[in-house]
């Protein structure tokens, strides 16, 4: 989960370049939380696992919505 929230935050354009990032890249934060969710079901943690595959798809909204707050659409 941490690392999912560590890959969100190298995502946005932070130096200004301008360049945007491949749209591969924003399946990361995703693919990580339902890999955790793997891990937990595997250890028989379901809640873990909805919480970890959940916390992947969230991240990827809360950096839409941040974004487009602070800079504009």
């Amino acid at each position: 989960m941490l690392l999912a929230v560590i890959v969100v935050l190298l995502l946005p354009d932070w130096a200004g370049s301008g360049t945007p990032r491949p749209i591969w890249v924003f399946a990361i934060p995703v693919l990580l939380g339902l890999t955790g969710a793997v891990f937990a079901l595997k250890d028989k943690h379901p809640w873990w696992a909805a919480a970890s595959a959940l916390w992947g798809f969230i991240l990827i909204q809360i950096l839409v919505v941040t974004i487009t707050l602070l800079s504009g659409p």
